[in-house]
C-alpha cells in the first residue's frame, strides 16, 4: 500500500518526505544529546534515550528502504529512458547525415546534369545515381532508332556491357514497351557457397516532345529490391537525364551548325567582317585575314571565325581613300551603317575593293552589321582593258584606215601624175601593212591565251637570229646604233619556234628604238648559262617608272605620260612577248631606271625535252 502510494508521488514529493524524515531523526538526536549534556544520566533516562535513538534510526532506515528504493528504480528507469532517447537521437543524427550525403549527391547530380556538354562527362552522372541508390553497378545506355549507340558504365566490365546490350531480355522489353521494369535473378557460382539474388531495374529515358526513346537507365544490386520510393526517384532522374541529353544534342547541333557556318563564311572569297553590337565583338573570315595579313590577325582555323581587334587608323593606312574609309567604318561602329557602298583602292591602286554594309536585325532590332570587302581588281582591270581596247582601236585602226580612205579617194577623183600615184600607192601599202600587223597582234595574243597557237619546233640558232634582226632594224633608224655582245665560241642553239623567236626579238628591238626617241646605243647580248640561253636587249631611252613595272606585260597596258602618248602603240607587243616566252617555258622580265633606260631579259631553255617536262 505504502509502496504504491510512494510510486504515485513525483520525485520532488519523495525527496521532501525523505528530507522530513531525516530532519525528524536529526531533531531526536539533538534531543538525546541535550539530555546527556552534563554526563549525569539515569537508567530510566538512558533507556528512554536509547528508545528515542532507536525510533529515529528505524524511521531513517524505513525511509531509506521505502523511499530510496522507488527513487533509485525511478532514476534507473529515467536513465534507461535517457539512454533510449540518446540512441534514438543518434539514429536520427545518422539518418540526417545519410540524408545530408544523399542530398549532396542529388545536388551534385543536378549540377552535373546542368553542366554536361559531352557524352564522356555522363560517367559522373551514372556514378552519382549508383551511389544514391546504393546499387552495385549500373549503366546509361543511349539509343537511336531503336538501337543502342553507346554505353556509359559504372563498375561494369566489358563482358557485362556486351551481355547487357545483346542478351538482356529486361532491357529489350523496356525498349519495346517504353515502360519501367524490374526483375530478380538467383545466382549460384563457384565463388559462393550459397545462392544469392541480383535485383535489376531499367528506367526508360523519353523525349517529352514526341515520346520517343532516347536512352535507358540500368541499375543492379544484391539482396535488396528497389522499393516504390526509389523507383519514383529513378523516374525523376530519368526525366532530368532526358532534358540533359536533349540539351546536349541541341548544344552539339548548335556547335556543328556554328562550325558549318564558319566553314561556309571562310570558304567565301570575299573578305567578311561582322560587327556584333550585342556583345561588342568583331569577327572576320579567312579572306579578310589574308587581305590585311600585314596586321597579323590571329587566324583561328577553317572551322572558326577569327576574333579581331580593329584599329581603324591602322586598318586604313594602306587605303588610298583614307578619310572616306575611316568615316565609313566609324558609321558602322556607331550603329549607323551606310546604305551606299564604297569603292576603294589599296597600296596606290595595286588592289581595288568594293565595300558595302548589310545590317542584321533580330526581333526588329539592329543586332549587328556585316561588312563585305569584295576584291574587284580583276573587274577593274577588265574595265580598264576594255577602255584601252576602245581607245587603241579607235586610234590605231582609225589612223591607217583614214589614210587608206583619203588616198584612194584622191586617186579615184583626180588625174594624178605617175610619181604622185606611186607615192600614194606606197602610202596606202604601208598603212595596210600597219593595219595587218595590228590585226595579227590581236589574233596572235588571243590564240596564245586560249592555247590554240601552234608552234613548229626546230633548232634555232639565236646568234644568227640576233644578227639578222639587228641588221634589219639598223636599217630602220639613223639615230640609233645597234650592237651585239656574244661569245661566238659558245653554242646558242635552242629548240624553239623560229617565227615566234623572231617576233619576240623584233618586238623588243622595235620597243627599244621607239622608246629611245633621242637616239643612242642599243645592245643585244647572249649568254649561255648551263641549260639556258639568256638574251638581253638594253637601251638608253626613257626608262619605265617603278609603279608601272608590275603591269608592264598586261594587255593594252601603256605607261601613262605625255612622252609615251606621242609615240603611240597598242600595248600588245610585250604581252605577246610574254606569251611566247611562256610557251617556250622561258621567263621574260625587265630591269629599268626611269629616265636612264631599260633592259629586257629573256631566259630560254635549250632543249625541247626540258620544255615538255
Amino acid at each position: 500500500m505504502i509502496s504504491k502510494w510512494i510510486e504515485q508521488l513525483n520525485s520532488r514529493q519523495i525527496l521532501s518526505i525523505l528530507y522530513s524524515v531525516c530532519g525528524f531523526s536529526l531533531v531526536l538526536t539533538l534531543i538525546g544529546a541535550w539530555f546527556v549534556r552534563d554526563g549525569n544520566v539515569s537508567t530510566l533516562e538512558l533507556t528512554a534515550l536509547r528508545w528515542i535513538w532507536m525510533i529515529g534510526l528505524v524511521m531513517f532506515i524505513s525511509a531509506i528502504l521505502l523511499i530510496g528504493r522507488p527513487l533509485i528504480k525511478r532514476m534507473a528507469d529515467q536513465n534507461s529512458r535517457l539512454k533510449a532517447k540518446k540512441e534514438k537521437l543518434e539514429n536520427v543524427l545518422n539518418e540526417s547525415k545519410l540524408n545530408e550525403i544523399n542530398l549532396q549527391y542529388r545536388n551534385e547530380l543536378i549540377e552535373v546534369l546542368a553542366s554536361k556538354e559531352s557524352l564522356f562527362d555522363y560517367s559522373s552522372v551514372i556514378e552519382k545515381i549508383v551511389l544514391l541508390t546504393k546499387s552495385e553497378f549500373g549503366a546509361l545506355l543511349l539509343t537511336k532508332d531503336g538501337e543502342i549507340t553507346s554505353v556509359v558504365p559504372k563498375e561494369m566490365t566489358e563482358d557485362q556491357q556486351e551481355s547487357l546490350k545483346k542478351d538482356s531480355l529486361l532491357l529489350k522489353r523496356v525498349m519495346i514497351s517504353k515502360l519501367p521494369a524490374a526483375t530478380s535473378k538467383r545466382v549460384v557460382d563457384a565463388l559462393h557457397t550459397y545462392p544469392y539474388y541480383i535485383y535489376e531495374t531499367v528506367i526508360p529515358i523519353m523525349d517529352p516532345s514526341d515520346n520517343s526513346l532516347i536512352g535507358c537507365l540500368y541499375l543492379a544490386r544484391y539482396d535488396e529490391q528497389y522499393d516504390a520510393s526509389e523507383k519514383s526517384e529513378l523516374n525523376a532522374f530519368a526525366g532530368q537525364l532526358a532534358i540533359s541529353l536533349l540539351r546536349m544534342q541541341l548544344y552539339r547541333q548548335m556547335q556543328q551548325d556554328r562550325k558549318e557556318t564558319a566553314q561556309l563564311i571562310n570558304s567565301v572569297r570575299e573578305a567578311i567582317l561582322y560587327v556584333n553590337y550585342e556583345d561588342d565583338t568583331i569577327v572576320g573570315n579567312r579572306a579578310f585575314i589574308r587581305m590585311f595579313d600585314d596586321l597579323h590577325f590571329d587566324y583561328k582555323g577553317y572551322e572558326e571565325l577569327s576574333a579581331i581587334d580593329i584599329d581603324i587608323e591602322q586598318l586604313a593606312e594602306r587605303v588610298d581613300q583614307h578619310e572616306q574609309f575611316v568615316r565609313y567604318f566609324e558609321r558602322v561602329f556607331t550603329q549607323d551603317p551606310p546604305e551606299d557602298g564604297l569603292t576603294i583602292s589599296i597600296d596606290q591602286g595595286d588592289c581595288f575593293i568594293q565595300l558595302y554594309a548589310e545590317s542584321v536585325y533580330r526581333d526588329r532590332r539592329l543586332r549587328g552589321t556585316m561588312l563585305v570587302l569584295r576584291d574587284v581588281t580583276a573587274e577593274t582591270e577588265i574595265d580598264r582593258m576594255k577602255s584601252e581596247l576602245v581607245s587603241t582601236v579607235s586610234h590605231e585602226l582609225r589612223t591607217p584606215l583614214s589614210s587608206i580612205y583619203g588616198f584612194t579617194e584622191l586617186m579615184l577623183s583626180r588625174d594624178l601624175k605617175e610619181s604622185r600615184r606611186e607615192l600614194y600607192l606606197k602610202t596606202i601599202h604601208d598603212e595596210a601593212k600597219r593595219l595587218s600587223y595590228l590585226v595579227n597582234d590581236f589574233l596572235d595574243l588571243q590564240k596564245m591565251e586560249s592555247g590554240k597557237q601552234t608552234f613548229e619546233w626546230e633548232p634555232v640558232d639565236l646568234y644568227k637570229l640576233v644578227t639578222d634582226s639587228v641588221a634589219f632594224y639598223q636599217e630602220t633608224t639613223d639615230r640609233h646604233e645597234l650592237f651585239i655582245d656574244a661569245d661566238t665560241e659558245q653554242d646558242f642553239i635552242i629548240d624553239a619556234d623560229l617565227e615566234g623567236m623572231r617576233q619576240l626579238l623584233g618586238n623588243l628591238l622595235s620597243n627599244a628604238i621607239k622608246y629611245s626617241p633621242d637616239g643612242g646605243n642599243i645592245l643585244v647580248s647572249l649568254e649561255r648559262v648551263d641549260e639556258e640561253v639568256v638574251m638581253k636587249v638594253r637601251d638608253h631611252g626613257m626608262g619605265i617608272p617603278s609603279a608601272s613595272l608590275p603591269h608592264l606585260f598586261g594587255k593594252f597596258y601603256r605607261v601613262d605620260n605625255s612622252d609615251r602618248r606621242k609615240i603611240g602603240g597598242t600595248g600588245l607587243g610585250l604581252a605577246i612577248c610574254k606569251e611566247i616566252a611562256k610557251a617556250h617555258d622561258g621567263q621574260l622580265h625587265v630591269e629599268s631606271v626611269y629616265g636612264e633606260g631599260s633592259t629586257f631579259i629573256c631566259e630560254l631553255p635549250t632543249s625541247k625535252e626540258h620544255i615538255m617536262q
